[in-house]
């Protein structure tokens, strides 16, 4: 999936816009589930900026190595100067799964600072747990 990005300016102050964004992420250290390692996400994500400040929130689904899928809604906020995100702060929370990530649940947070080549380099702590469903 290649990255899409879309922002609206809103004419009131503080360089006010509202972005939608979507881009496909991989783990530098992989995510364990189900005794399966996380293989990559697609994070889709609703930025609120004003006076160099962010509310974030959205979504993420990702992929292990059977081809399972999990789902997680994150919410943070961010630092930016000249439009460029410093660090980034939030909490997120899984919101289920498919095969042995069916009835996947628990939550954590995140903090996030840019890298010398343009990305972010994330530190994602949290836990989980496998609920039963019916």
């Amino acid at each position: 999936m290649a990255t899409a990005h879309q922002t609206v300016a809103i004419a009131d102050e503080g360089q006010h816009s509202i972005s939608l964004d979507q881009r496909a992420c991989k783990w530098d250290k992989p995510i364990e589930l189900a005794g399966l390692p996380g293989l990559e996400y697609t994070a889709t994500g609703v930025d609120d900026v004003q006076f160099n400040k962010s509310r974030d929130q959205g979504y993420a689904v990702g992929t292990v190595s059977n081809d399972d899928r999990y789902f997680l809604r994150y919410e943070g906020t961010s630092t930016l100067k000249d439009g460029v995100p410093l660090y980034l702060e939030g909490a997120w929370h899984y919101t289920g799964g498919t095969g042995k990530l069916r009835g996947l649940t628990g939550g954590g947070t995140y903090t996030a600072k840019p890298t010398p080549d343009g990305g972010m380099s994330f530190e994602i702590e949290g836990t989980h747990e496998f609920t039963p469903t019916h």
